[in-house]
Order: structure tokens, then C-alpha cells, then sequence
């Protein structure tokens, strides 16, 4: 099955329709569930591996070991039945600071079969971060690799919270080790029992709390249902995108959206997934891609950016690529066209959406002379409204604005921050700007946020404003992205200092450093003016703000150069 013929297949199952009446655009009819209901997404999960249990599902790069369906099947019911004897019910929430390992997907499965949504953060997360997001979700049990344990067990202190550490990889005395879950204790039997009366759920219940950055600077938690999840990844149109001798790779950890996509849809598609617990660099993917002979690659514009200006990229090196699926930030012109000719049997497949909506909003398969991120997806319903509200047509920039069949329920313990992005009348207002054109192609032309992106990562404005301001030297500041073709924004601020102020910009920057994870620091720089451009009425004039970050931005390094 050839990768053309599969996007092709691809491009027909998804076109857009525009009621010109009630200016609303529209995808194909959604999916129906495979599953009832009342099925967990980690019973659901289990059904698939044991049609097959003696198939390769996880291969980790790290030393080449692998984990057949079965194993992953066995695994994960020993530690559901484990965690369960520990207290841990329908309902729990339950932590994750974890690499992809062979360990991980088990634990993630035993939480999904239980009824306890995981709720997993990046390991590279500070402990003020970790703190902030498990404060809102109050985790019961936190997974964690053992190089961030005392980060993690530090942050639950100061929560004064009693969760139970598990740590994967090298045991510590003082925590419990998933090898100790691992165990069955002899007892077969009680794990058949758990398995014949598995925890039931309905429509509402909360099947992951997935991390999403906000305008506030704290993460909040994605609430998505386990109808959602089996909507989006248990679904026979991901047979479009793999075929039985498919190898898939991605970077991303489980805090990701992409993360869950590559777990998951390997599970259900049969296709190996292949692991590491190494951070990204693009000589490290072309490395796997190499030795794995990977033919589904999901990364972020980000590391497709990097790849392109890495040294040992050679015409042939993505050649056994059939899809390469890419997403999480916008996807330029530029980078689309300079990496297609790398890609002689397979396609470039840009993405877009977001995990409020469960993942999709849309997709371009098939390469086109337009700079648009594709048509609706099956399930999606959208409009575009200008900031009175108003519902505009074609080729007319607002707000894009979405309902689909996979939306989460809501922000975790958050109704403030839920009401201001979900409409009462259901619509998600995505905080993106854009349009539909003529052919019902959805262009993303800009933020409505105040939202960056850094290597893929959010980076909130107002949080870095917040810090900066508690600078004695600081009278106004204003935090903006600079557009980057390799990381896509890198945070800038502009300062007004107060009066007689002698703080330089290395003060500030250190300031930053010290307070914010590494994807957060002012990469851009800081840039000390007169005044904030602003409207008559005391309000930002955000486009004048940024133009002139980019100017002081351009002028600096020009300075530097020599130009």
C-alpha cells in the first residue's frame, strides 16, 4: 500500500462544505463507536492487544529490546491489580513525569483500565510547574522517572499532598518501584476477577487530563472523555495512515497530544512504535529513522526546521518515509517545500488543531500551491467570527471558532477557564485567527492569544510579564514572541524602566532564567524603550508591539554582524 494512494484516500474521506445560509463549514459525518459507552479506553486498549499477542507493538531505540502486544497486555493488568490493592479507584487521578519507556505504557494503560485518568507533565518541567498543575489535579499516585523523583516528591510536599511516588527506572529505597507492581504475588486468580469486573464509565467521565498551556502562565488540565479517545484513536480511518508494515517514531512524551496519537494509534493500527528516552536532535532522529527503518514520523514545524539544517541530512535519509505527519505550530510555506524533496515515496502531512478539541480540526494530505492547513475533519463543524461576534464568510479573517464530536468536557476543576473558552452554546473559540477560502481550505493566519511557542512548547507572556515586573528597575513591560523559521517564536521583552533605573538586559534575562524552564527564557532578548505603543484609550496595540520587537530584534543582530 503506497503512501500516495493512502493520502489520496485520505483527501477524499475529508472535504469541507460551507452552508452559505447560516455561514457555517462543515467536515464529513463523524465516526461511530466501536466500543459501548460504558468501555474504558484502557479495556478497550486490551481487547486489541490480545487479538494479537505475540505481534511487536514498542521497540526502544535505547538498546533495541522490544515488548510484544501480550507482554504489554500482562503488564498492564498486574499493574492495574497492583495499584488497586494500594487504594487507587475509578476516579483517581494519577500522575506521570515520565520518558517514553517500556515501562510507561502499561502504567498508562492501568490507569485508563481503572477508571483513573493519567494526567502526565513533561520531565522537563520545573517543581513550581509540576506543583501548579498537580494542585489542580490532585494526583493519588505519581509515576516518575528516577532522575526527577526528589523534584517531584518536593513539589507534592509543598502541596502537602500524600500521593504514593513510583518511580520507573533505577529503584530508590525510600519509593515504591514499578517492579514491585509488576509482580502478580501468585495471584491470577484475583487479577482474572479484575478483568472479568472491569471499572464502567458513561460519557462524562473524565478519561485523561491532558496539560494545556493558558493565557494565566499555569498549565491547565485538558479534561477529555474516554468516548472521545476511543473516538479519535480507536477508529478505522487510522488504517488510512498506516499500512501492516509500518514503523512509527515520535519524540513526543505522553504530555503531548502527538504523544497519545503515536501510543495509540500503534496499538490499534498494529504498528510497532519505536521509543526513546533521549531528547530530540535531528542527528538522533535520522539515526532511528536509519536503524528502525521508520515510515511514519510525527514531529513538531520545530524539529522539522532543525532537521533541515542538520549536516548529515542527505537526499536519501527520509526516502523510507511513506507519511510524515506534522503539527503543534504553525507550518510554513517555506518549510513544506524545502522538505518535500526529501521525502521521494512519501508525503508531507501538516495538522491542525488542539487538545480542547480532542485532537483534529484539520488536515492537508496532498500538496498544494496554497500555504492552508487542509479541510475539516470527519466530526467538525466551524464558523469564523469577528470581535463583535459576528459570523463572517469566505476569505474573511476572525477567530476560529469549532465544535467537534472528540471536544473535551472541560478545564479539570476550572469552570472559570472553561466558560471562557467554550461558548454556552458548545462552540470552542480556538483564540486562532484565519478563513476559509472558495475550495474550503482553512488558512491560519495568526494568534488571538497571547500564547507563544518555543521548540513546540507553549511559553505564556503573561507569566514571563509577571516575573519581570517584580524587578525593582522595571516601570512597564511587555513580553512578545519574535518569529523564528526553526522555533517559531522566540520570547522578546520590551521595558520601560523606571525612573534613574540602571538594570541591563543580562539582569533581567538571569531574572527569567532563574525562575522558568529552559523553554522559557527570553531567547529573543530584552529591549529597553521610551514607551508602549498603546491606543488613545489606555489599550496595547499588539501589532505595533510586536513590529517593533521584530525592528529592535533585527537592528540588534545587524549591529552584530557587522551590516
Amino acid at each position: 500500500m503506497g503512501i500516495n494512494n493512502s493520502s489520496q484516500k485520505g483527501e477524499k474521506m475529508m472535504s469541507t462544505k460551507y452552508d452559505s445560509d447560516r455561514k457555517i463549514w462543515s467536515g464529513d459525518v463523524g465516526s461511530t463507536p466501536l466500543f459501548h459507552d460504558n468501555v474504558t479506553l484502557g479495556r478497550s486498549v486490551l481487547y486489541l492487544l490480545n487479538l494479537n499477542p505475540e505481534k511487536v507493538c514498542q521497540i526502544s531505540a535505547d538498546d533495541g529490546s522490544k515488548r510484544t502486544n501480550g507482554e504489554i497486555y500482562q503488564s498492564t493488568l498486574k499493574i492495574a491489580f497492583n495499584l488497586q490493592k494500594l487504594g487507587c479507584a475509578k476516579g483517581d487521578v494519577v500522575g506521570f513525569v515520565c520518558r517514553n519507556s517500556h515501562d510507561l505504557t502499561p502504567a498508562f494503560l492501568a490507569a485508563f483500565f481503572l477508571g483513573a485518568p493519567p494526567n502526565a507533565v513533561d520531565v522537563a518541567f520545573s517543581k513550581d510547574e509540576i506543583r501548579n498543575m498537580f494542585k489542580t489535579t490532585s494526583p493519588k499516585f505519581v509515576f516518575c522517572d528516577h532522575d526527577v523523583t526528589r523534584t517531584v516528591q518536593k513539589a507534592l510536599l509543598e502541596l502537602g499532598s500524600n500521593a504514593t511516588i513510583i518511580v520507573i527506572g533505577q529503584k530508590d529505597a525510600n519509593f515504591t518501584h514499578i517492579d514491585d507492581l509488576l509482580d502478580d504475588k501468585g495471584s491470577q486468580m484475583e487479577i482474572m476477577k479484575l478483568l472479568l469486573n472491569p471499572a464502567e464509565v458513561d460519557k462524562r467521565s473524565v478519561g485523561a487530563i491532558i496539560c494545556s498551556s493558558g493565557t494565566t502562565g499555569f498549565h491547565k488540565g485538558v479534561a477529555v472523555s474516554h468516548k472521545s479517545l476511543q473516538l479519535t484513536f480507536c477508529n478505522p480511518g487510522m488504517g488510512l495512515f498506516v499500512g501492516p508494515t509500518d514503523k512509527m517514531f515520535s519524540f513526543s512524551s505522553l504530555y503531548w497530544l502527538s504523544g497519545y496519537t503515536a501510543m495509540l494509534m500503534s496499538i490499534f493500527s498494529g504498528v510497532p512504535r519505536i521509543m526513546t528516552t533521549k531528547p530530540f536532535s535531528p542527528e538522533l532522529l535520522l539515526s532511528i529513522v536509519k536503524e528502525y527503518k521508520v515510515s511514519m514520523l510525527i514531529t513538531p514545524p520545530a524539529h522539522a526546521a532543525q532537521l533541515l539544517n542538520c549536516p548529515l541530512l542527505e537526499k536519501d535519509s527520509l526516502a523510507n518515509i511513506r507519511n510524515y505527519m506534522c503539527g503543534g505550530s504553525l507550518v510554513t510555506a517555506e518549510l513544506r517545500n524545502r522538505i518535500q524533496p526529501y521525502l521521494p515515496n512519501g508525503l508531507f502531512t501538516i495538522g491542525y488543531g488542539m487538545t480542547e478539541v480532542g485532537g483534529g480540526v484539520s488536515a492537508q494530505f496532498l500538496p498544494s500551491s496554497k500555504t492552508s492547513v487542509g479541510t475539516l475533519g470527519a466530526g467538525v463543524t466551524a464558523k469564523v467570527l469577528d470581535e463583535d461576534g459576528q459570523q463572517l464568510g469566505i476569505n474573511e479573517d476572525g477567530e476560529i471558532v469549532v465544535k467537534t464530536q472528540t471536544q473535551f468536557l472541560g478545564y479539570y476543576n476550572n469552570l472559570k477557564a472553561t466558560k471562557e473558552i467554550l461558548d454556552k452554546d458548545g462552540w470552542i473559540h480556538t483564540g486562532d485567527l484565519g478563513h476559509f477560502d472558495e475550495d474550503g481550505l482553512l488558512f491560519i493566519t495568526g494568534r488571538k492569544k497571547d500564547v507563544m511557542k518555543y521548540n513546540n512548547f507553549h511559553v505564556s507572556a503573561s507569566e514571563l510579564e509577571e516575573i519581570l515586573e517584580k524587578h525593582p528597575g522595571v516601570g512597564q513591560v511587555i513580553v512578545v514572541g519574535i518569529p523564528d523559521p526553526v522555533f517559531t517564536d522566540l520570547p522578546a521583552a520590551l521595558v520601560v524602566k523606571k525612573n534613574e533605573s540602571t538594570v541591563s538586559e543580562e539582569e533581567l534575562i538571569e531574572l527569567v532564567e532563574k525562575n522558568v524552564s529552559d523553554f522559557k527564557r527570553l531567547r529573543g532578548g530584552v529591549f529597553f524603550v521610551n514607551e508602549i505603543p498603546m491606543t488613545p484609550s489606555g489599550k496595547l496595540r499588539k501589532v505595533k508591539v510586536k513590529e517593533l520587537a521584530i525592528e529592535l530584534f533585527k537592528a540588534k543582530h545587524s549591529a552584530k554582524n557587522g551590516i
